[in-house]
């Protein structure tokens, strides 16, 4: 059968976000502490990444969540400081990896159609791919709230393979992460592709389901892999 998509996930497979996310919230707390929160940074950080693993990335009120779970009252300044660097340093370290737009290019030329299934929110996942300025390379983009839910899952893929125009056999899927989208990806039909980088590098498949059928370790090696598996 011939491969005739790829489709991508965003996070560590376009870019560093893993990276991206640990300097804008360092950052964060740096500026609320100089705006006034009584604490140091290495506590204020690990207790901020703990209100992001219990509460999830796209929760929008991570900062109030600092500030109630410090036992500290409500302090606009304080959660403002917080916002203004976060987006600041989000906007610097949102750089596509260094192959990321030669290999998308070079398999536009080689005709595959490519996509995009991600999990997260609608506009904030857009303004990522614009940023990146990798947008106008896909043919189409699937994330998690188009069907309007918060949660990743087959029905993402299967609306992917279906704008595409393609069979679940005929299309790759590449992503750092097993135990969500690669799972995912691989009940849907599609072979899958497991990029180790960033925070899900030393990640284990928890199910035999979330095992990738491929490996590869930096983006540009998809072309090596569609080779052989042409063959």
């Amino acid at each position: 059968m011939k491969i005739k998509a790829v489709i991508f996930d965003i996070e560590d497979t376009l870019y560093d976000s893993s990276l991206q996310m640990r300097m804008t919230r360092l950052n964060a707390v740096r500026a609320m502490i100089e705006a006034g929160l009584p604490i140091d940074l290495e506590t204020g950080y690990k207790t901020l990444e703990e209100i992001v693993a219990k509460y999830g990335p796209h929760y929008t009120k991570h900062f109030d969540s600092l500030l109630d779970r410090l036992g500290l009252r409500w302090n606009p300044a304080v959660i403002a400081a917080g916002v203004v660097a976060y987006r600041e340093t989000s906007d610097v370290y949102l750089k596509p990896f260094p192959d990321t737009i030669p290999t998308l290019v070079k398999l536009r030329d080689q005709k595959y159609k490519l996509g995009i299934v991600s999990d997260g929110r609608s506009v904030k996942q857009w303004q990522k791919l614009i940023q990146l300025g990798v947008h106008h390379l896909f043919h189409t983009v699937i994330i998690a709230e188009d069907l309007e839910t918060n949660v990743l899952g087959v029905e993402h893929f299967a609306k992917c393979l279906e704008n595409l125009v393609v069979k679940p056999q005929e299309a790759v899927y590449v992503s750092s992460r097993p135990n969500k989208e690669i799972q995912y990806a691989n009940e849907a039909g599609i072979i899958t592709v497991r990029i180790r980088q960033g925070d899900s590098a030393l990640e284990e498949p928890v199910k035999p389901g979330a095992k990738a059928m491929y490996e590869i370790t930096r983006l540009s090696e998809i072309i090596e892999t569609l080779k052989e598996l042409q063959k």
